[in-house]
């Protein structure tokens, strides 16, 4: 299952790339209503807030992280699917101060959306994948999506990356 749900994040997320949305608070929206979505699919919670709009099976308050999904068990907490947080900030270490809050989460899926120029898509990238291997915090398998608008194409780019 976890391997269909991470392709299901990756081919909905690379869909949002449709020339529909303009602007970090449309493309949050875009984000989060896929990941919804896909919570829907395969029958599990969700926690986020989408600026003021419903939209269906979402608890509508975020907890925790910008947005989370799990599942419950008898109204106990379960398990934890995804963990995502995003920073539209040109700032390394801006962006960096919302990624290490997922280096911490014990989920199947972490996730981070995050805009960037050509120019420091890698250096960024690598910086986050750097991170990873160093952290005492995660484990061996721990898997990590990477969202990035890159804003010299205007479009995004879904990177995975499994530590090792």
């Amino acid at each position: 299952m976890i391997s269909d749900f991470i392709n299901d994040i990756i081919v909905s997320l690379e869909a949002v790339n449709d020339g529909t949305h303009s602007g970090n608070k449309e493309w949050t929206i875009a984000i989060k209503k896929k990941l919804i979505d896909i919570a829907e699919k395969y029958s599990l919670s969700v926690n986020c807030n989408i600026y003021g709009e419903e939209y269906k099976h979402n608890e509508g308050v975020e907890w925790l992280y910008d947005l989370i999904i799990y599942s419950s068990n008898k109204g106990y907490f379960d398990e934890v699917y995804l963990v995502c947080e995003s920073e539209w900030s040109f700032n390394f270490d801006d962006i960096r101060y919302d990624f290490q809050k997922l280096l911490f989460a014990r989920s199947k899926v972490h996730m981070l959306v995050y805009q960037v120029s050509q120019e420091n898509y890698d250096e960024y990238k690598d910086g986050f994948i750097n991170e990873i291997e160093k952290s005492g915090s995660c484990l061996s398998g721990d898997v990590y999506l990477f969202a990035i608008y890159n804003i010299s194409n205007d479009a995004f780019v879904i990177e995975k990356y499994i530590k090792k």
